[in-house]
This record gives structure tokens, C-alpha cells and sequence, in this order.
């Protein structure tokens, strides 16, 4: 059954239904060269000692000139490949009504030389925000067996997307699910909410990283930025999925006790301890150590008494468990063989017989140093094991039967060697083989 959605969900998906995916005319040409600044080209190809210009592909003549004579463009660098691709990202800010709408694209140019530079320009997301700092996030799809992390799918609709599909990651990780890498923004129009976060000077205060729009996007952020945690803030940027999930209460705490946070790192990882520790991120005494290098070492030594008190829990617990099955297996084992189990073959100093539980496996195996009981063979419905012996009790083999087949599958001596007596073994065996279907066809 599918999942009623929101009525933000309702929103965003009217506005992304309006919305087309490939840029056209001017608004392709503009995105093209925002990320492609005009007049200048990337590198040029040499092909038999001779230089192109890979933006349109005439012939240089020499290296030393500065620009393309033909198109007038410079060069930055040089090339001796043939051919080049290269992929930039480009994110334009529009308001659609009280929705803040983040649009990035995909910009993709390959070069040849002697030809004319091709140009793509194609929409890949799109994020949408709420007045209350919540957000979706609507995507084409990516490339399951690719190794590459934007490889998206040409042809696939753009639709929403969940960001976390485990429970197990954190909400902070699965925020940079689709956080790209931009090479160049665009602000067209902000809402009135972005507007009161000053997003043009965040931007050119970090240097056009989108990174700060996607933090700052978030309540928890602003609040680092109103109460003078610059550091923690910037650090938080490029490293969001640092702050760990649900604990973002502890910068109020910070914020009431005027703590300053100098270390953002070490702070982070201090209080990802108290959350593994199970401490209140909710006591300042915790959230604000006067000496934090010292605090992070106690709880790094608590830590680990920690993981050796649930590693033994742990261990404990499997050890536990391995005999609950051993003894389900032994009941299955005696349930299984019951009729058959008093059976006994005897020839000229030669007593052949089933082993009666699963201890007799494990004595059987540890006498006869082979894998009757480490490899389980008292799990197989098929298989009956026995053991022959002479009549002063020593061993001499040990004999799989097929039940089914009404063979024998293998009789193995002390480390797999082949029995002395192996021949008069299996004869004894197959005498008695009536015997075996009379009391099996019982059981």
C-alpha cells in the first residue's frame, strides 16, 4: 500500500511536475558558461606534433600564442591526449511561493581534436525546502552498477527520492546522499526566510561552496551562526555527518552557558561518546567540559571497558545459544535414528554399529582426527554414520550410508586414511542391507 503523502510532499510534487529537465536557447548557453567561463578553454590536443584548439577544432600552428586565432579564446592548459570529457555542476536558488527550490545541473563537454566542442546541459535535482527547515529531495535515477557516485540515468523522470533507506545510518548521513559537489550558483529570487539568513553573503563568504546552502537550510545551523560558533559551523559544512543524530539540542545548552567551542572535531567526537555511553547530552557538565582533552580521554577509557562489558554480554549470549542448538540437534539426532539406532553388525572381530548421539560424533572425530563431527554430518537426514570397532573396542573406521541410495558413501580410517579391513567392511555392510531398509521403512 502506498504511503499517504504530506501536504509539503503534495507541494513539492506539483512544483517538480512543472518543471522540465534540459535547459534550452539563452538559460543553457548562461548555465554552459557559468561553469565554462567564456572566452577561455581548458587545454589544448596535439595530434602529430601539431596543435588544436578544442574548442572548435582549427589548428593552433604553435604553442606559444596565447589564444585560438580562429575563435579567440584562450588556453589554460595543455594536452597530448585526442580526446577529453569533462563534467561540471551548476545550482541555480528560486522561490516558489514560501518553497525555496535548489535546481543543480549537470554540464558535460567532450572535446576532439579537430572538431568543434559538443556541449550537454541536463537537470539531475532538485531540493525543496520548507519555512520549517524541512526538505525533499527529487533526483533521476542513478546508475545501480556503476562505480560512480553521480552517474545518473539520461532518461529516468526526476521524482523524490529517499535520502535514507536503512534505519541504521543517522538522518545527518543521509543528508549528503545528494549533496554534489557545484562548481557555480545563481541566485534568482529567495524566500523571505532565506532572505533573513542572508544567503548571498554566506555564499560569497564561502567561495560559492553549496555546502553552506545545504547546512544552513537547517534550524540547528542558524543557531550556530546567531551564537558565535563560527568554527563549529564552518567545520560542519564540508563534515555535517559529523553532529551526531539528535543531539543538536546540545548547542542551546552551549549557547545558555556561553561556551565557546575552539576544537569542533574533538568537541564532535566527544559528544558522539557521551551518546555511546548513554550520558545526558542534556547536562552541561558533559556538553561543556571546562577541559575538554582531558573529559575525551576518561570517556575513550570508559569506552572501552565498555566494548569488553558487551563483547563478553555478546559472548555469553552466542555461547548460550550454541548449546540451545547442540541441544535441539542431539534431540533431533536420537528422534530421527530411534529404530535404527539399536542395530549391530558382527563379523570375525568386527563389530559395526550407528553412533548413538551427537557426543559420540564428537568422540568419534577427536579419535579418528577427521571432520565427522566438525562438519555436522549429524544434521544430514540421509546420511547414517557408523563406527566399527574390533572386540577389544579399538577403532577402525568410521562408514557413511546413503539411506536413500543404499550405499556407501565413504569408510575412513585415523585421518581419513583408507581401512585395512576396508574390503571386509563394506561386505559385512551390504549383507546386512535388508536389515537397513527393514528397520529405516519402520522408523
Amino acid at each position: 500500500m502506498a504511503r499517504k503523502l504530506t501536504a509539503f510532499e503534495k507541494q513539492c510534487t506539483t512544483i517538480n511536475n512543472r518543471l522540465s529537465g534540459y535547459p534550452k536557447g539563452d538559460k543553457e548557453r548562461k548555465i554552459y558558461g557559468s561553469v565554462y567561463q567564456p572566452g577561455i578553454i581548458t587545454r589544448m590536443y596535439r595530434r602529430r606534433r601539431v596543435w588544436y584548439c578544442s574548442e572548435c577544432g582549427s589548428q593552433i600552428g604553435v604553442l606559444t600564442q596565447e589564444e585560438c586565432p580562429v575563435c579567440h579564446k584562450k588556453w589554460t592548459a595543455a594536452c597530448c591526449d585526442e580526446k577529453g570529457r569533462e563534467v561540471g555542476y551548476h545550482m541555480t536558488l528560486e522561490a516558489k511561493g514560501d518553497i525555496q527550490l535548489t535546481r543543480i545541473y549537470r554540464v558535460e563537454r567532450t572535446t576532439h581534436y579537430g572538431k568543434q566542442a559538443t556541449r550537454f546541459v541536463w537537470e539531475v535535482e532538485r531540493i525543496m525546502y520548507s519555512p520549517t527547515g524541512e526538505r525533499k529531495v527529487f533526483a533521476r535515477n542513478i546508475q545501480a552498477m556503476s562505480w560512480y557516485y553521480d552517474a545518473f540515468s539520461c532518461g529516468s523522470p526526476i521524482k523524490m527520492k529517499r535520502e535514507c533507506n536503512h534505519s541504521q545510518y543517522s538522518a545527518s548521513k543521509s543528508q549528503l546522499r545528494y549533496n554534489l559537489n557545484v562548481w557555480s550558483y545563481d541566485i534568482q529570487s529567495l524566500t523571505e526566510q532565506w532572505k533573513y539568513k542572508d544567503i548571498p553573503a554566506l555564499m560569497e563568504d564561502f567561495k560559492g561552496d553549496t555546502s553552506a546552502v545545504r547546512v544552513i537550510a537547517y534550524p540547528w545551523a542558524e543557531t550556530m551562526r546567531k551564537t558565535g560558533q563560527e568554527k563549529l559551523f564552518r567545520y560542519l559544512v564540508n563534515e555535517m555527518e559529523s553532529l551526531p543524530a539528535g543531539c543538536h539540542h546540545a548547542l542551546n545548552i552551549c549557547a545558555r552557558n556561553k561556551y565557546t567551542i575552539n576544537d569542533p572535531s574533538l568537541w564532535l567526537d566527544h559528544l558522539w561518546l557521551l551518546k555511546y555511553l548513554r550520558l545526558d547530552t542534556h547536562n552541561a557538565h558533559y556538553v561543556c567540559p571546562k577541559d575538554l582533552r582531558t573529559q575525551h580521554n576518561e570517556l575513550l577509557e570508559r569506552k572501552r571497558h565498555e566494548d569488553e562489558r558487551r563483547a563478553a554480554i555478546r559472548r555469553e549470549r552466542e555461547q548460550k545459544q550454541k548449546l540451545e542448538r547442540m541441544e535441539k540437534e542431539k534431540t533431533a539426532y536420537r528422534k530421527r535414528w530411534a529404530k535404527v539406532l539399536p542395530l549391530t553388525l558382527s563379523g570375525q572381530n568386527l563389530n559395526i554399529r550407528p553412533l548413538q548421539s551427537v557426543e559420540e560424533f564428537a568422540e568419534e572425530g577427536n579419535a579418528m582426527h577427521h571432520c565427522v563431527f566438525a562438519m555436522e554430518y549429524y544434521k544430514k537426514s540421509t546420511s547414517l554414520i557408523l563406527s566399527a570397532k574390533d572386540n577389544d573396542g579399538n577403532r577402525l573406521a568410521t562408514i557413511e550410508y546413503n539411506t536413500k541410495n543404499k550405499e556407501i558413501v565413504q569408510c575412513r580410517a585415523a585421518c581419513n586414511k583408507v581401512p585395512e579391513r576396508d574390503t571386509e567392511i563394506r561386505q559385512l555392510i551390504t549383507s546386512h542391507r535388508a536389515d537397513f531398509q527393514r528397520l529405516l521403512k519402520a522408523a
